[in-house]
């Protein structure tokens, strides 16, 4: 009885794990179907109209201004997880192994700023920006994104550098590296795993926003998400493109989160490489 309890439980799991990623993945697979279809079979059933494909929407989506949007996107995240990283991870480092007494506060203060919603921010920043001619701008919109990434990052690293031993570092400073060297050879290589999964999350963050480009960006600097607006009209909507664009929005993503994968995991079960 126990046994075939045992069986039941694990094909019970099994069948719900399938469940869960059929759900997961039925919207991108709609979407890849959608991209290949014309507009006049867009809603028909694939079992009645299995042959009318077309690549009308990869043209359309290669005249529009979506790939430089894309651009837009790749610079914009990438550069705003490289400076949250280089900002947040030292102060990360400085609440773990700091003998402040204020470390409470801090931590109080980065969920504040973590958990306080986006549109508390947007309207000063626009504000800001429009005084200081930062609206449309590579760096403006660097330094918006900084808002929703550097409390997640220094919050993350400070998780992950607590476990790092006090000997590892006394002993490194003690053989007469400077703090900034302990930081760079010892502590972030014993702390690989959970610092690259801060950094993937950081630009996952940066790369899926919405409403900070939609209020700061015009046109010069508008990124992916919402360069996909652009395919909604008031006489009508083009599904095509937008599951085309949708898919090539995700893309980018797959092969960071493959590399990241390992990491994440580790990170996860909080293991620390010695």
């Amino acid at each position: 009885m126990p046994k075939r309890d045992m069986s039941f439980k694990k094909i019970a799991g099994v069948t719900m794990m399938l469940a869960c990623l059929a759900f997961t993945f039925l919207p991108i697979i709609w979407s890849f179907i959608l991209s290949f279809r014309p507009t006049t079979h867009l809603f028909e059933p694939i079992w009645q109209s299995p042959t009318q494909l077309t690549w009308d929407n990869f043209q359309t989506l290669a005249r529009s201004d979506f790939p430089f949007a894309l651009f837009n996107s790749v610079v914009t995240a990438g550069g705003s997880t490289i400076l949250a990283m280089i900002i947040g991870v030292p102060a990360g480092f400085a609440l773990a192994k700091g003998r402040s007494q204020r470390k409470f506060i801090a931590s109080w203060a980065l969920l504040l700023l973590r958990m306080a919603p986006p549109v508390g921010f947007v309207i000063p920043l626009f504000l800001i920006y429009l005084n200081i001619g930062l609206l449309d701008t590579w760096i403006g919109l660097i330094a918006a994104y900084m808002v929703l990434t550097l409390p997640m990052v220094v919050w993350s690293s400070w998780t992950s550098l607590s476990q790092i031993p006090d000997e590892l570092i006394e002993a490194s400073l003690l053989d007469g590296a400077s703090l900034f060297q302990t930081l760079v050879k010892v502590v972030l290589p014993a702390a690989r795993p959970g610092i690259v999964a801060t950094a993937v999350l950081a630009f996952l963050i940066a790369w899926n926003d919405f409403f900070f480009a939609l209020v700061i960006t015009r046109s010069d600097t508008v990124t992916a998400p919402v360069a996909i607006m652009n395919f909604v009209s008031y006489a009508s909507v083009d599904w095509g493109s937008i599951a085309l664009a949708s898919i090539v929005l995700t893309l980018p993503t797959v092969p960071v989160i493959i590399f990241a994968n390992k990491y994440i995991v580790q990170s996860m079960g909080g293991a620390v490489k010695g």
